[in-house]
């Protein structure tokens, strides 16, 4: 196989055609900024991916943050972590229990996946009761606009 010859600054080598690498100048800090937003905004994993769906007219999402649901999202999260942690006691605790170990270690496991068990439930429980109070929270919120 031929080495391709990359002795050109920009990458581009002898063998590739020269309409494969586009290059933009966006010379007003404005439009800079604006562009940048946008590319943030629009969940893409690159910024040549954003430019090309934006000429080619290709879908895309757009993200917005608001920050009235921070700490509501804040909290969620730490439940949801705290939930993981539970969750993976739990599995190590029916591990051990379906390892056909003596019956002191059984009932201990048992007595341990009861409590993991109201853990959870309480935890889902602050979720919910979490969600059902931002919710409210939101409704307010769009009924004094």
């Amino acid at each position: 196989m031929k080495r391709k010859n990359t002795d050109k600054p920009d990458g581009r080598c002898a063998t590739c055609p020269r309409w494969d690498r586009w290059h933009i100048r966006i010379p007003k800090t404005d439009d800079q900024q604006k562009l940048i937003e946008l590319y943030r905004k629009s969940g893409a994993k690159t910024k040549s991916d954003y430019v090309r769906g934006r000429l080619l007219d290709e879908p895309f999402k757009v993200i917005t943050e608001d920050k009235s649901a921070e700490p509501y999202l804040r909290e969620l999260s730490s439940i949801i972590t705290k939930l993981r942690i539970i969750g993976v006691s739990y599995n190590e605790a029916v591990k051990t229990l379906n390892s056909y170990h003596s019956v002191a270690t059984a009932q201990r496991m048992i007595r341990k996946l009861e409590v993991y068990s109201e853990a959870l439930i309480k935890l889902q429980i602050q979720a919910v009761q979490l969600t059902i109070a931002f919710e409210k929270h939101q409704q307010t919120t769009k009924s004094l606009e």
